[in-house]
């Protein structure tokens, strides 16, 4: 199943798909590593070829299982959400997380956690600030939960202090409520989180309003 994700700033309903309704819903554990025993998968890719590795692991694996795909239809039409030929070659295959290649591990004082189309967003301001000491980590799969693929990561920025995750949901919706939990117990990394302050409604609706959040959280992400 295919829904939307991320806000778009067209309407309260228009663009999320409520991501955390399904994480609360799946078998995941927040104390021990997930297997291929969970319930349903959660994903959200941001490149074509994790779209297709995604579709064709469906088709292959001997056993059936319900993927959920956060996908927003901003990434079909945005010219940085793009892979090669490679990417979808012989002996790849899809990546629960996706890391840093061009920034040196050493130079790294703080890790942002992201999911979903906001990594675009975050990588465009962190170019226009001009940030050199900030690594930003997508979580392609929420369920089952990559703890090795994270601690790998994790490894990479022995200099790192600050942990964030950031998101563009609301404190009380997105994927927030779910990793936290599962950072602190499976990875021993305290999360700071950076994105909008608790709502009972999804989006502001408001062009304005909603232009004024995305820069507070980004403000909020790169200033913690």
């Amino acid at each position: 199943m295919v829904l939307p994700h991320g806000y778009d700033g067209a309407g309260p309903e228009h663009s999320s798909c409520h991501i955390e309704r399904f994480l609360q819903n799946c078998d995941s554990s927040e104390t021990s590593p997930d297997g291929d025993d969970v319930n349903w998968g959660i994903v959200c890719p941001t490149t074509p070829a994790q779209y297709f590795h995604l579709l064709r692991k469906q088709v292959i694996r001997n056993y059936r299982k319900p993927l959920i795909i956060a996908g927003p239809k901003i990434l079909l039409r945005l010219p940085a959400a793009t892979s090669s030929l490679k990417d979808m070659a012989h002996g790849t295959h899809f990546l629960p997380v996706i890391g840093e290649e061009d920034i040196c591990p050493d130079n790294v004082r703080k890790v942002i956690f992201v999911s979903g189309k906001h990594y675009y967003l975050l990588v465009s301001e962190r170019e226009d600030r001009n940030i050199k000491d900030t690594a930003i980590i997508r979580i392609e799969s929420l369920c089952p939960f990559p703890t090795n693929e994270i601690n790998n990561e994790l490894l990479k920025y022995k200099k790192a202090k600050t942990f964030v995750w950031s998101q563009e949901e609301h404190r009380n919706m997105g994927a927030w409520s779910f990793v936290r939990p599962r950072f602190e117990n499976l990875c021993s990394t305290k999360l700071q989180y950076a994105g909008r302050d608790v709502s009972g409604v999804t989006a502001a609706g408001v062009g304005r309003v909603h232009m004024q959040e995305i820069r507070s959280l980004l403000d909020q992400t790169f200033s913690i």
